[in-house]
């Protein structure tokens, strides 16, 4: 497919489109066949690289913005924590040549430390790295080790560089790392076929590829390792339990435990404490019956809870439902035979499937999306709407998600609030020409589950140049938003202040962040806030 506009001079069916939107488990749009960079990378020697984010190539192969800059839309700037001094870079708070500011150098003997000079280190946090104190838990420049950098615009979390949020760029086989507040991009990474959805395991970072593998990158610059066991059909969520990591199989209809055997090591020149990747191997499976068609889970003490979608083509009985797994033993998991059954909702003109996708434990009950498509069309049958578990009673009761949501899919607790992402409804000429979605956005309740704030994602009125838009599956930081987009690769920057929901990056303000650049149709997998 390409772009929105392509999509509608080829006509798709509304199925189609509907069922990308509501599973977001297309096959379409896979990378292309026998060119050397995928999209968005460019070649510089034998190396591909996105020349938009890349330190080391910015804006053209060879152009290097040095150890303490950033490259932002082909751009050098320095980094966060550096400022401009002379035509170079610097670190005030500990470099004692520009201690505290430009040209304020300590006297011979004496260390920067927190911007001042000093005789030496105070802060019981701080390690001594040449003449500066630094924190090498928390400092990029100096991660885990002096001199060790995590470069671009990775942070420094418990020693380790990371990216803050990692985006799984489905159709281009991609994924990309940004870092949190700045809302800065770091290079666009080839890892995998499809990748639907990522998480983080010790320092490695674990890639759920459609391809029908979890794929292994280091942390730190998402080499890729050499592991990559098997899953199901249509793997579409994985879940971190250490040494365990379950996967949701969704057209093998099946949960999958896999278990780590390989132990760290002394972290060497590779940059992990696994170079020879985490050892992961099946150790049990759920099977939960034909045409349920699992999508999520949620876990909630030993057990885990699992979203079942339902065949929209098949058996939609066996689907509409939530199914406890007792993982108290991993090894040998216990389905418990009788699930959940979620209600419906009456809705003018459509018959509704309860479909439910994203789950999540919040404030001890469980919450579900439910999709509410009519499965003759895939048009919304229900209204916007969650339905809340209690999973001790297992009482259900539906909570309603205003007029401004169709189709919720995601979802994910802010504190005693809870957001959810609507993936509208999309809405086509008389020749399936995709000419608008309705009712797309986020919604944000309150903690007794009243809306309190709606953001339709929506063009400015009279934008010409603007792609219409499909909520997906977001991430989290502090009160930010990163919400990716299921039709054109971007993604949006909301800020949750008090009650409200403030667009910061999006189609009405600053530009969103165009994180899966592709000359087509492009789905932005997932959004991932890594622990």
């Amino acid at each position: 497919m390409n772009s929105l506009e392509g999509m509608e001079r080829r006509r798709p069916s509304p199925r189609l489109l509907m069922a990308v939107a509501a599973l977001a488990l297309v096959l379409a749009g896979c990378p292309e066949k026998g060119v050397e960079c995928g999209d968005g990378l460019s070649l510089c020697g034998s190396e591909c690289v996105d020349l938009t984010s890349e330190a080391s190539h910015c804006g053209a192969c060879g152009v290097t913005c040095g150890s303490a800059g950033v490259c932002a839309a082909s751009a050098c700037q320095c980094g966060p924590g550096a400022t401009p001094c002379g035509g170079q870079c610097v670190l005030t708070a500990s470099d004692a040549e520009h201690c505290g500011g430009c040209g304020v150098a300590c006297a011979e003997g004496q260390v920067c430390e927190a911007g001042q000079c000093q005789a030496a280190c105070s802060l019981a946090t701080s390690t001594r790295c040449g003449n500066g104190c630094v924190d090498l838990q928390t400092d990029p420049y100096h991660c885990g080790s002096c001199d060790t950098s995590c470069g671009g615009v990775k942070s420094c979390r418990a020693g380790v560089c990371t990216y803050d949020v990692v985006a799984a760029c489905f159709n281009s086989g991609q994924v990309v790392g940004l870092q949190a507040g700045t809302d800065l991009k770091g290079p666009n990474a080839a890892i995998g076929e499809r990748p639907q959805t990522v998480t983080r395991m010790q320092d490695v970072l674990l890639v759920l590829d459609a391809a029908k593998r979890v794929r292994e990158a280091r942390l730190s610059d998402y080499g890729t390792l050499a592991e990559a066991p098997e899953t199901g059909n249509a793997p579409n969520q994985l879940l971190v339990d250490e040494p365990y990591v379950y996967v949701i199989n969704s057209t093998s209809n099946t949960l999958l435990v896999l278990r780590r055997r390989a132990e760290p090591t002394t972290p060497s020149r590779e940059g992990t404490r696994f170079p020879n990747g985490l050892g992961l191997e099946p150790v049990a499976s759920v099977d939960f019956g034909a045409n349920t068609n699992p999508f999520a889970m949620a876990k909630l003490g030993t057990d885990l809870w699992v979203a079942l979608y339902g065949n929209l083509s098949g058996d939609v009985s066996a689907g509409g439902k939530v199914a406890r797994v007792s993982v108290a033993n991993p090894l040998a998991p216990v389905l418990d035979p009788s699930p959940v059954v979620l209600p419906s909702a009456p809705f003018p003109g459509g018959a509704a499937a309860p479909t439910p996708t994203g789950i999540v434990v919040h404030q001890g009950n469980l919450y579900t999306a439910l999709n509410n498509l009519d499965p003759e069309t895939y048009r919304a049958g229900g209204p916007g709407s969650l339905a809340k578990v209690n999973p001790q009673t297992r009482q259900v009761s539906l909570v309603p998600l205003g007029e401004g949501c169709l189709n919720a899919g995601w979802l994910a607790p802010m504190g005693e609030q809870l957001l959810v992402s609507c993936g509208g409804e999309a809405l086509y000429d008389i020749h399936y020409n995709l000419v608008a979605v309705d009712k797309t956005g986020l919604v944000l309740l309150d903690a007794r589950d009243q809306v309190s704030s709606t953001y339709p994602l929506a063009c400015p009125p009279g934008a010409t140049d603007c792609p219409l838009s499909s909520a997906g599956r977001f991430a989290v930081v502090g009160n930010r938003i990163y919400l990716g987009d299921n039709n054109a690769g971007r993604i949006f920057v909301i800020e949750a202040v008090g009650n409200q929901l403030i667009e910061r990056r999006g189609p009405g303000s600053h530009s969103s962040i165009l994180a899966c650049p592709s000359n087509g149709f492009s789905l932005v997998g997932d959004v991932v806030a890594l622990p």
